[in-house]
């Protein structure tokens, strides 16, 4: 799988027999879902969870779990973490555009645990860094498979906005 950042809260996620594109919405291919609910398309599975007025988006493919928080305003709830699972890859909100900020985004981080934290819809990334004990670094695109996924570790992976 290939991810590229489109700015905002828009990915590209390219898969062996699809192209997902998550933002405000969702499309596999040039299928765009119509709203919350359970979908499967080309072997990929989206459950679409209403949250107020935003969606949370899990996706099943290639073997892994990954989570687009949307523009998330608040903490999770019990049931939202229940209803999320186990997570490979999450796209975390980080303050901009009215989404939660730092403090309250590293407690929705700690709530989901997943393997993989991709950051979105930040004005400045630097005290997620420092918070995260991260070094400096930014890719074009992550190239990921399931055995590739840290073990003990969280990876963060900071990636460039591509048109």
């Amino acid at each position: 799988m290939q991810i590229q950042y489109k700015g905002k809260e828009k990915f590209e996620i390219k898969m062996k027999d699809a192209v997902v594109r998550v933002g405000y919405n969702i499309k596999i291919d040039d299928f765009e879902l119509p709203g919350p609910g359970e979908y499967e398309k080309k072997g990929i599975s989206v459950f679409a969870i209403p949250d107020n007025e935003n969606v949370i988006n899990i996706i099943h493919a290639e073997e892994m779990n990954l989570c687009h928080l949307g523009k998330l305003t608040h903490d999770l709830s019990e049931e939202e973490v229940k209803k999320i699972g186990d997570i490979d890859i999450l796209f975390l909100p980080l303050g901009a555009d009215g989404t939660l900020e730092l403090k309250k985004s590293l407690k929705v981080l700690s709530d989901v645990d997943p393997k993989v934290i991709i950051p979105m819809l930040y004005d400045d990334i630097e005290e997620f860094k420092k918070s995260e004990g991260m070094a400096d670094g930014e890719f074009d695109i992550l190239k990921i498979k399931k055995a590739e996924l840290p073990d003990d570790q969280r990876a963060i992976y900071i990636l460039k906005e591509t048109s």
